[in-house]
């Protein structure tokens, strides 16, 4: 099995990011604050963390930001047409007739032997109903605001930036599923999902993802001879390891 195709949107920079994986290897190269680390650090949020508080307002993408700022602050009641909005993680899983499929026989949306895909959708997001709502705590908690400033004319307003990160996890809802894949169309249906959480799915059989951040120290104290602290402490073990060997 492997991952073929990574999407993501409204992530930090990656506001429609879509990337296809080599069968052997694959390297990501850009220039900094381009994006880069945002894909791992999505990754590990939502396969390793699995919890709505581990999303801050500063993860949104600026433009979607800019949108959902909007569609509080407005007065009229929103209007989604039954779609949610947020961050999206989209997974496409390729697998064969060689691999072992019990792992993932509860993901398989499709039994045809044309159909040999799973995706694995991560979301977090907000419909609605809970956008109304949010509006709604939102105009309270800006008409509290206007008292703070009868009381204390010196007090300095919260703006809906603020209110955004104060409360945002409180409407906006952390979920994993198994999507179908439709080969016909060569397109992902999302009305058509298995929810992992309500069916007790797990998928640590199925990925295993390790994050290790790359910030060094600009002093290195452990050696003169390694890159960082990290891989310092890594040679240590090492080193450690063929002493027993040669004991």
């Amino acid at each position: 099995m492997k991952i073929k195709k990574v999407n993501i949107k409204n992530y930090r920079l990656l506001k429609d990011f879509e990337l296809e994986l080599e069968d052997n290897l694959s390297l990501i190269i850009g220039k900094n604050n381009t994006g880069k680390t945002s894909i791992l650090t999505l990754l590990d949020k939502f396969l390793n963390k699995s919890d709505k508080k581990s999303f801050a307002i500063e993860d949104f993408n600026l433009d979607f930001r800019k949108e959902l700022n909007k569609l509080i602050t407005q007065q009229e009641p929103n209007n989604l047409e039954k779609k949610k909005i947020g961050i999206q993680l989209r997974l496409e899983i390729e697998y064969t007739e060689a691999d072992d499929l019990s792992n993932i026989n509860r993901l398989m949306m499709d039994l045809s032997p044309d159909n040999n895909r799973i995706i694995l959708g991560f979301d977090y997001v907000i419909g609605n109903d809970e956008l109304n709502k949010m509006a709604e705590t939102y105009l309270e908690f800006q008409e509290n605001e206007k008292q703070k400033k009868v009381v204390k004319p010196s007090y300095e307003e919260k703006t809906s930036d603020d209110f955004l990160k104060d409360y945002q996890a409180d409407f906006f809802n952390f979920s994993k599923k198994s999507i179908q894949y439709d080969t016909e169309t060569d397109a992902i249906n999302e009305e058509n999902y298995i929810d992992l959480e309500k069916e007790k799915i797990s998928l640590r059989n199925i990925i295993n993802f390790k994050f290790i951040s790359a910030k060094r120290e600009v002093s290195n104290k452990d050696t003169d001879s390694t890159l960082s602290t990290q891989t310092s402490k890594i040679y240590k073990q090492s080193e450690s390891s063929d002493d027993k060997q040669e004991a």
